[in-house]
């Protein structure tokens, strides 16, 4: 384990000493309005000179963030680099107890044919493998190099995580209102604890309140009210439509103005949308429910980066034994893959050369969510299929002398 974090830090401390971090920083796949240095290092300028960072266009972190940032800002390089080996850590903690629960559950519950079928055993333990994937992402790799304060939300997220696996409701609302005070919609990561804990959900939600409540009082404090439309009125609004891997710039700059208020207000209520129906519906299932509005969190927030996908993408070797029942995943990875490698070909070709448009760009974007959208169907037709398979055998029935094939209803 040691080593292969002190190889992850080796790694992006030589990336973070090329000429090539200048390049990573500038690209609109990694840094957004809301994740990049550069615009975090104005707001630490403005500051300095007595001047209000919330009063222009440039500044949308929150103000407990900036302060943070402020006395980390002369390490810079190292302390990214910590908070993403930190994040591991966490991960590889909390993939371990899910999958050490998921096997005791399992022992208690199912069939001996269960056991006996290799397609229904559960895979050995996964936490290293999810430590791996995130080391070595390059997808968290670069959010390092260019310090992107998308990585503070990651850790958050995998405090989640630990909070899940330990079955700690109280974890889970602080991680989760942090997470919130920074970028607003983390909230829903909070339900299905609430859900799967309904003893102690008002204990939750009171708890989260009462921190996102004291975050805000101490950004009064240091910043007055000003904040507010700052750093969550952008988000809510989407006033920036430089290209990012996400839907909404596109979206809303090819919008008639008259229509704005009622698309916006319905792209962004989509994304809360989701969070009460999974959980109702894999009501004992909360990492798997979790790993889904990560996804969907990624897919659908208005500024998003790459660094969004880097936790979700980490907690897949939690679902190893649901591999044999995916009928998609290695189309998923190669082309996500071959997309995240033709972003800088057509952003260069429609930018530099003058020879594509916005289209293609968005084209890709557009792909790339989608295929997540395969990702994300598949692990939760894939767990189905399985629970299904333990109730009734793998053996397929056969009728009309054909096989019968598992189908959603």
């Amino acid at each position: 384990m040691f080593l292969e974090l002190f190889a992850g830090a080796v790694l992006r401390l030589v990336i973070s000493s090329t000429s090539v971090k200048d390049w990573l920083s500038d690209r609109v796949e990694i840094s957004t309005p809301v994740t990049a240095w550069k615009r975090v290092e104005e707001g630490l300028s403005l500051k300095r000179l007595g001047l209000n960072p919330y009063s222009g266009d440039i500044v949308h972190e929150a103000p407990l963030l900036l302060q943070l940032y402020s006395v980390v800002h002369p390490y810079g390089d190292v302390f990214f680099i910590i908070i993403d080996l930190l994040t591991a850590c966490v991960i590889k903690h909390a993939i371990d107890k899910m999958h050490s629960q998921m096997v005791t559950e399992e022992q208690s519950s199912t069939t001996h044919e269960t056991f006996e079928h290799e397609k229904l055993t559960l895979q050995p333990a996964t936490g290293y493998y999810s430590m791996i994937v995130y080391l070595f992402n390059p997808y968290s790799i670069v959010l390092a190099v260019t310090k992107s304060t998308q990585c503070t939300s990651n850790l958050l997220y995998s405090i989640v995580l630990l909070g899940i696996a330990e079955g700690s409701t109280v974890v889970v609302a602080i991680a989760t209102a942090l997470a919130s005070y920074i970028g607003l919609f983390p909230a829903i990561l909070l339900v299905p604890t609430l859900v799967h804990r309904r003893t102690t959900a008002l204990k939750g939600v009171l708890i989260f309140g009462g921190v996102l409540g004291l975050c805000h009082y101490a950004s009064f404090l240091l910043s007055g009210w000003s904040y507010l439309p700052a750093v969550y009125g952008f988000i809510l609004t989407v006033p920036d439509y430089t290209p990012n891997i996400g839907a909404a710039w596109y979206f809303f700059s090819e919008m008639f103005s008259h229509f704005t208020v009622l698309f916006l207000s319905v792209y962004q209520v989509n994304l809360f949308l989701y969070a009460l129906p999974l959980s109702l519906t894999f009501p004992r299932q909360t990492p798997l429910v979790t790993f889904s509005l990560l996804l969907l969190l990624a897919m659908f927030k208005p500024y998003t980066c790459i660094g969004d996908y880097t936790v979700p993408f980490a907690m897949v070797p939690l679902w190893l034994h649901l591999f044999p029942f995916l009928n998609h995943f290695y189309v998923v990875a190669v082309a996500t893959v071959v997309l995240t490698l033709l972003w800088p070909v057509l952003w260069y070709l429609w930018v530099h050369c003058l020879n594509a448009n916005s289209n293609f760009y968005f084209a890709i974007t557009l792909a790339f969510v989608l295929f997540q959208s395969f990702l994300l169907s598949d692990m939760l037709f894939a767990h189905m299929r399985r629970e299904y398979a333990k109730e009734n055998g793998t053996m397929k029935k056969r009728i009309d002398g054909r096989d019968s094939v598992v189908t959603l209803n």
